[in-house]
């Protein structure tokens, strides 16, 4: 703001700021450091009756004037004062816009168009109203903006296969970005800014997200330019709480079904529409949306949810039971209704082509729904839903069935055993959860299981499938289909690591097979980074632990890349049993059968592996019917089986021995044995003590005792 200050104002004049300029007639070439005032100067007001034309160009071709108004106030009672700013070099120019009264500080710049570079200023005053302080403002020049170009080139941990990075609340997660500039980019500066209020410098920056929620990662390069030119990228990071989160923003259902759904570099997918309330009526709810989660308190990491409803509710917590969205004007579907025999409302569906790769597609989902309530509406109400799957003949195919039946799947055939029901054919082994009001982890009352729907199919066929769900009858009580990011598969990928933690690996000795399912294209196998020779098919038969990947190339254009971690479990080799005898005339009396433990452990640690005792080898074969340790035997002699196992029970070796008793031994009495002192009277001689033992057995048979 100008001030009023006569000692400054002399200093400012004896040492002659000359390229400051005030408003008057005239064409200019000014930069920066230079100022610009009204015609009063730094410290005066200008004048009634002014109208004058200032034009201010830069002082070198190709640059482009700014100015930074610093301070702004014209009087404005009755007639106002106005500045006029033009974007060129005289007022023929596009007007850039009319200033008037106290509106503070604004920037003003010519435009990428205006090939001069140059900005005129035209202020009118009027003759008598009075006049205010004016301008004061900072004359810049500057060049175009460069080409920016900031990337986010990596995140620890790294992002999911949809390009986001999940963590749980207290993480930390590192950053690292780069830019490329096609001009220069030696001055430039670099920030982040978190999306949770906290900012950062740098190129390499960490950060720890302390509360459950969505945030948008934005990386900025900003060069000196005196406009500030930038480019950005963004990220986004989840951080995970139970609950599942639903966003109905990230991803459009193109990209939901591209990015999210398929799991294939090479998917020929096409032809994608979908439908849901939005559709309908700007008032109707969105019924597709995408859901993450921290795949511990939910079965899925992240994926699409297809509601009958707002697709907001399938996020948690459960906020009320009953939860309903959508009215009748929301229509049904057609090949819904034809394909369960109902009545359907507020239809939700994703279609799409798609071409195979391999001979058989599947893909994971569960369904949820309102109208699980422990109670009888899980008896007479039910949503539906199907997967139906259309070949090139016009086939059509409901793969959302009951695995091993044609029976759909439903809330009235798929809850736990309720007295409220009638006696009808129901499956709670495919049940998965209720969830009370203000529970973790879904906004629906309950749940089922995990699905796998899966069809054979001719690879290079194109298939319609076509994904919906819709209120049956009624418009109350929403249900919500949950489907699994990258599950949905086209043939040429490897699936989950085989390992012991996750219950799937196998005992060593055996072989694992992996098969991409993809005959017809060409593989390339390697084990631990190195190629293996001769392999060329699509089956690889594996029988060491490591890390085994594949390069499968379906066309020219078209090279697909898989790596799976196979893990085998340490088959253990039992060591020989001894046989164990005791002493009882009824022939039958209690072992201690630990007494093979270590015998059978072969110096094996008993931490890593289980001894086991059974009566039959398939018992010990199927791990069942364990003998206690203290066993008493039930025929004489009897054989036991010993199993020998790593301590998951997957892997085993079986040994056997016996038990048995005999009678107790008749100890005969004999006579005295004397001899002969050898002359030393010391009262020391050799005795002979097995001449006894002939006499001690009697009649019994030397080789049983």
């Amino acid at each position: 703001m100008k001030k009023l200050l006569i000692l400054f104002t002399l200093i400012s004049a004896s040492f002659g700021y000359a390229q400051d300029i005030n408003m008057q007639n005239g064409t200019f070439n000014r930069c920066a450091p230079d100022k610009f005032y009204d015609s009063g100067g730094e410290s005066a007001n200008y004048s009634n009756g002014e109208n004058i034309v200032t034009t201010l160009c830069p002082q070198n071709t190709g640059d482009f004037i700014i100015l930074d108004f610093l301070s702004f106030a014209t009087q404005i009672s009755l007639n106002p004062d106005v500045l006029n700013i033009y974007d060129g070099d005289d007022t023929t120019a596009n007007l850039l816009g009319t200033f008037q009264g106290p509106i503070g500080a604004f920037t003003v710049s010519a435009s990428d168009t205006n090939t001069s570079g140059c900005l005129t200023l035209e202020f009118i005053s009027h003759p008598s109203d009075g006049t205010l302080d004016g301008w004061e403002a900072d004359i810049l020049c500057a060049t175009a903006c460069q080409h920016i170009v900031a990337t986010i080139d990596s995140t620890v941990p790294t992002p999911n296969g949809t390009g986001f990075v999940s963590i749980v609340p207290g993480d930390t997660v590192d950053f690292s970005g780069s830019a490329t500039f096609s001009d220069n980019g030696a001055n430039a500066t670099y920030s982040w800014d978190f999306g949770d209020g906290n900012t950062g410098n740098g190129t390499d920056v960490s950060h720890t997200f302390l509360t459950a929620g969505t945030y948008t990662v934005t990386f900025t390069a900003t060069d000196d330019n005196p406009q500030g030119c930038t480019g950005t990228d963004t990220i986004t990071v989840f951080v995970l709480g139970p609950n599942v989160v639903v966003d109905q923003d990230i991803f459009t259902p193109e990209q939901l079904v591209e990015d999210v759904l398929i799991n294939s570099p090479c998917a020929n997918v096409d032809n994608i529409v979908w439908f849901t309330g939005t559709n309908e009526s700007q008032f109707e709810p969105n019924g597709i949306g995408y859901f993450f989660s921290d795949g511990i308190n939910f079965p899925f990491e992240d994926g699409i949810i297809l509601s009958s409803g707002n697709s907001d509710f399938g996020a948690g917590p459960n906020q009320a039971s009953g939860q309903s969205s959508g009215s009748f004007d929301w229509e049904g579907d057609a090949d819904l209704n034809n394909a369960v025999g109902i009545t359907s409302n507020n239809a939700t569906y994703i279609q799409f082509d798609f071409v195979p790769l391999a001979d058989n597609i599947s893909f994971e989902f569960l369904m949820a729904s309102e109208e699980y309530d422990m109670g009888s509406f899980e008896c007479t109400f039910s949503d539906a839903f199907a997967f139906l799957l259309t070949d090139s003949a016009g086939t059509t195919t409901n793969l959302a069935v009951v695995p091993g039946t044609n029976a759909p799947i439903l809330v009235t055939n798929i809850h736990p055993f309720n007295n409220n029901c009638p006696d009808d054919v129901i499956y709670p082994e495919f049940f998965g959860e209720y969830v009370p009001v203000g529970g973790s982890p879904i906004g629906y009352d309950g749940r089922t299981a995990v699905f796998t729907a899966q069809s054979p199919v001719t690879p290079g066929e194109t298939y319609t499938i076509k994904l919906v769900i819709a209120d049956a009858s009624d418009t109350s009580l929403d249900s919500g289909v949950y489907l699994k990011a990258g599950s949905f598969d086209l043939g040429g990928d490897l699936g989950e690591d085989i390992t012991i933690a996750a219950g799937t690996a196998r005992c060593g000795g055996n072989s694992v097979e992996l098969d991409t399912g993809v005959a017809t294209a060409n593989h390339t196998w390697y084990f631990e980074g190195n190629e293996i020779p001769e392999e060329t098919g699509s089956i690889l038969s594996v029988t060491e632990t490591g890390t085994y990947s594949v390069e499968v190339e379906f066309t020219q254009d078209c090279l697909s890349e898989d790596s799976i971690f196979v893990e085998f479990i340490p088959s253990p080799s039992a060591s020989p049993a001894v046989d164990l005898l005791l002493c009882d005339s009824t022939g039958s009396t209690e072992f201690d059968l630990s007494l093979n433990d270590n015998n059978v452990l072969g110096g094996l640690d008993p931490m890593d592996f289980v001894v086991s005792y059974h009566l039959s080898e398939q018992d010990a074969m199927d791990n069942v019917s364990p003998l206690p340790t203290n066993f008493t035997n039930t025929e004489n002699p009897q054989l036991i089986y010993a199993r020998l196992a790593d301590v998951t029970q997957s892997c085993y070796d079986i040994v056997f021995f016996e038990i048995m008793t005999s009678d107790p031994p008749v100890i005969n009495n004999v006579s005295a044995i004397s001899v002969c002192d050898d002359g030393l009277n010391d009262g020391i001689e050799l005795f002979n003590l097995e001449s006894q033992t002939n006499d001690i057995l009697g009649a019994q048979d030397p080789a049983a005792y």
